[in-house]
């Protein structure tokens, strides 16, 4: 008999667990759209309540606050489908081009996810925000340095006078969120279009043609 009320309040815990996700995540996609749409100033958390369908009271219990929740989806975007299986494929391969190639494909998936979002938290104004983004910027950095600093090592395919430093810091700079607005959402372009755009032109950049090898 306890044994049997153990089971149900566990499965009763686990669905109250993720119905309460299900309306974070609810919660979040409204005011994803709102701060996009009008701006993160003009948003309100009853504007929020009113597009994600739940009382203004279920949100300050799930978040506390406005600034929570951007936080929240901010964050969330990074937890994008596939990128795991990507960064592992690369490192499989051991191919600077290679690495090059689908670090770009991860970044088109962010930027699919993210771009719209960075250009809201940049255009608050709030310091809270733009500390956050900032703290973004330097996590991009990382995750660029640790995915391609143990390959670059060990190529000899770095064109003449690139050095391992220019090849991450021009990975950070074209992969980020200004480059994906302008040509994307500025220019028109398909996310599949910037996609082999920006690959062609980093491993153009940055590396010899695959049969010419020499030092690095």
């Amino acid at each position: 008999m306890g044994k049997a009320v153990a089971v149900k309040r566990s499965y009763n815990t686990g669905l109250r667990k993720a119905q309460a996700q299900l309306t974070k995540d609810r919660i979040l996609d409204a005011a994803a759209k709102l701060f996009v749409d009008k701006g993160y100033s003009s948003v309100t958390v009853e504007d929020i309540a009113r597009v994600a369908g739940v009382a203004h009271q279920t949100i300050y219990a799930s978040f506390g606050t406005k600034l929570a929740i951007a936080q929240g989806i901010i964050w969330s975007s990074f937890r994008t489908e596939g990128i795991d299986q990507l960064m592992a494929q690369a490192r499989e391969s051991g191919d600077v081009e290679v690495h090059v190639r689908i670090g770009v494909r991860m970044a088109r998936l962010l930027n699919e996810r993210f771009a719209q979002i960075v250009r809201f938290m940049r255009e608050s104004g709030d310091p809270a925000l733009l500390a956050e983004y900032h703290k973004i910027e330097g996590l991009r950095f990382e995750q660029i340095q640790a995915q391609l600093t143990p390959v670059l090592k060990s190529t000899d395919r770095l064109r003449p006078n690139v050095s391992r430093k220019q090849v991450l810091g021009s990975a950070w700079a074209m992969t980020g969120t200004d480059l994906y607005n302008q040509l994307v959402s500025g220019r028109g372009w398909t996310p599949s279009r910037y996609e082999q755009w920006l690959s062609d032109a980093l491993v153009t950049m940055l590396l010899k043609p695959s049969g010419i090898r020499g030092s690095a």
